[in-house]
């Protein structure tokens, strides 16, 4: 509901106003407090959504190219990432060795309640399983770091992760989200600004995270003018 109603006040603004706005909610980000936190939260979820048009989103970047605010360019910037849903789709053994499950037999035992289970499960590549396992009240937090830390994790499944309602919103996981190369770069821009100072100060320092991220973050912590 955030997000529609952000998307309202936006279609509602010309592009320059629109860029602008967009770009102090990134800016701000969680150190601006409330209402700002809450404001970028939206922004998020309205610019990783559909409710924005195409047109209405490129209008808006062209503002935002030319008045060289990069904050409300992260938060529009998408890119496309190859699917891997029919490679994961294939039958794979839950125990190696063993008999190999089909994707509808794998889908069946994420619901189960069996630990040893769930824990193998964990590793499973394919996005119905993971969001069968994600809303599975057995997982722990542990569980899903492994996932959101796994190079091996598709940016369709690390998505899921973030979406989430129990464990996107966790520290840990944003923090093994971002740091996983798998993230597309443009959902982790995003996510940048709803990190506190503390976390962004560690990305901006941590020569292991892709640059556009470290730049992203120094320019928050930053002071203002």
């Amino acid at each position: 509901m955030r997000a529609a109603k952000l998307g309202e006040i936006i279609c509602g603004l010309s592009p320059e106003a629109a860029a602008w706005l967009l770009d102090m909610l990134a800016t701000a980000g969680r150190a601006g407090g409330p209402p700002f936190d809450v404001s970028l939260l939206a922004a998020v979820d309205l610019t990783s959504s559909e409710i924005l048009d195409y047109d209405t989103r490129r209008e808006i970047y062209v503002v935002a190219e030319a008045q060289q605010l990069d904050g409300c360019k992260e938060l529009l910037f998408t890119e496309e990432s190859p699917s891997e849903s029919a490679a994961a789709a294939a039958p794979r053994p839950l125990v190696p060795g063993t008999r190999p499950l089909t994707l509808g037999e794998r889908k069946s035992l994420a619901r189960s309640n069996d630990r040893s289970t769930l824990e193998r499960l964990v590793i499973d590549p394919h996005e119905d399983v993971v969001a069968l396992l994600l809303g599975n009240p057995h997982m722990t937090e542990e569980d899903i770091l492994r996932i959101a830390t796994s190079r091996r994790s598709s940016a369709v499944v690390l998505q899921l992760v973030l979406d989430a309602r129990r464990f996107g919103t966790r520290p840990r996981v944003r923090r093994a989200l971002l740091r996983n190369p798998r993230l597309p770069l443009a959902t982790a821009l995003r996510l940048v600004g709803l990190l506190n100072r503390a976390e962004q100060r560690e990305l901006a320092n941590d020569p292991a995270i892709h640059p556009s991220l470290q730049t992203a973050a120094r320019r928050r912590l930053a002071p203002t003018s």
